[in-house]
């Protein structure tokens, strides 16, 4: 069979700038124009293009660098110095954010499934914050770099990694042994502690060889090296890829290359990976589902954003920020994405549909699809001018 990976590579890079420039227009966020070219295109509409087949996965694999490449880039972006003035802040915004939104999570699943184990599982997957829709929309409103964007950029990344201690958590407590939950938590720490000592030391040194060489754009291309070494590094330690995308870009952005590695990687990105990653988010959901519990997705979907809007909200008041600011970093939380998606894909997995099944499964899809939607909107709204 001829594959159509190639002419749909084409419709996604030609409709997204298409709806990107009509968005910016009608003035409301481009991401979200992309979304919904997913929605069109995917399962949901015309499915011209539909999971676990080969073409899916040919471009999936775009989308998947389009996200390492987008958290690269606001790594990049983060002001280091500010990011330590904000580091307590944002741990009592991180908290708040996984313990609100896991408790509203285990009490709605157990209202409708009355299991215990079920209702843990989808309180931990609504701990998940996918900060990657929030960066883009703080980068195209000029935000990224101010103190609510570095709380929301910090707090994320430790979401996701005490979202992924708890699951480990739970698979060692349901197993014979508890030996994998230590071993996951070393290796977690020992990843954190290794990326620091290779950025802050060795960055600087292999950027330097790299100026002086004779080639093409050396610097950027051996940046995106070491972002993809550091990306598979944190699979490997069980942590999302885009975490280790993120601290390499923190640490390239600490050296003298920040500027020149940034405009080479965003024009890499945007020309074609990263509007590949959000048009994939509406083409992984399908609005068609059989199997879907209306009542139970419903309240899921208002528990993700009250969870998180709420919980991270009103943590940011406890802390000292106004109302509009903390409603900033609330909504900023709210989006769950593919740490989300990639929980739920294992959890289904490992459950073998026995706690976790396609209805529950189907409601997450939804949920993360909405949260996206919701949050630009969010965003533009309370964090205007």
């Amino acid at each position: 069979m001829v594959s159509n990976a190639l002419i749909l590579l084409a419709a996604f890079i030609f409709f997204s700038k298409l709806l990107t420039d009509f968005f910016y227009k009608i003035n409301l966020p481009p991401v979200l124009g992309m979304i919904i070219i997913g929605l069109i295109l995917g399962p949901s509409g015309f499915a011209f293009i539909v999971p676990e087949t080969a073409d899916y996965e040919k471009l999936k694999f775009f989308a998947d660098i389009g996200v390492t490449i987008l958290l690269f880039m606001a790594g990049l972006e983060t002001d280091l110095r500010q990011m330590r003035l904000v580091g307590k802040n944002a741990f009592v915004v991180a908290l708040a954010g996984v313990f609100i939104p896991l408790g509203l999570g285990f009490g709605v699943t157990y209202l409708f499934y009355s299991s215990v184990m079920t209702s843990l599982i989808m309180g931990i997957i609504l701990t998940a914050t996918s900060v990657s829709i929030t960066v883009m929309t703080l980068m195209d409103m000029e935000k990224l770099k101010t103190v609510e964007g570095n709380i929301i950029l910090g707090a994320a990344i430790i979401d996701d990694i005490l979202g992924i201690l708890m699951l480990t958590f739970m698979f060692g407590f349901m197993g014979e042994s508890q030996g994998g939950v230590f071993s996951a938590i070393l290796v977690i720490v020992l990843y954190i502690a290794g990326a620091a000592l290779l950025g802050i030391f060795l960055f600087p040194l292999i950027l330097n060889f790299a100026n002086k060489m004779k080639a093409e754009m050396p610097v950027v291309s051996i940046a995106l090296a070491l972002l993809f070494c550091f990306a598979w590094a944190a699979q490997k330690a069980e942590i999302a890829a885009i975490t280790g995308a993120y601290l390499a870009g923190l640490f390239m952005g600490q050296t003298p290359f920040r500027h020149r590695i940034n405009e080479g990687v965003s024009m890499v990105g945007h020309t074609v990976f990263i509007s590949l990653f959000f048009i994939f988010i509406g083409v992984e959901t399908n609005l068609r589902v059989t199997q879907l519990h209306v009542p139970y997705t419903i309240l899921i979907i208002i528990v993700a954003i009250a969870g998180k809007l709420l919980g991270a909200g009103e943590a940011a008041r406890a802390i000292g920020f106004g109302w509009r600011r903390s409603l900033t970093i609330g909504a900023g939380m709210i989006p769950r994405g593919e740490v989300a998606l990639v929980m739920a894909s294992l959890i289904a997995t490992e459950m073998k549909g026995v706690l976790f099944n396609e209805t529950q499964f189907s409601a997450v899809v939804i949920m993360v699809t909405v949260t996206a939607l919701v949050t630009p909107f969010l965003l533009k709204y309370i964090f205007r001018d």
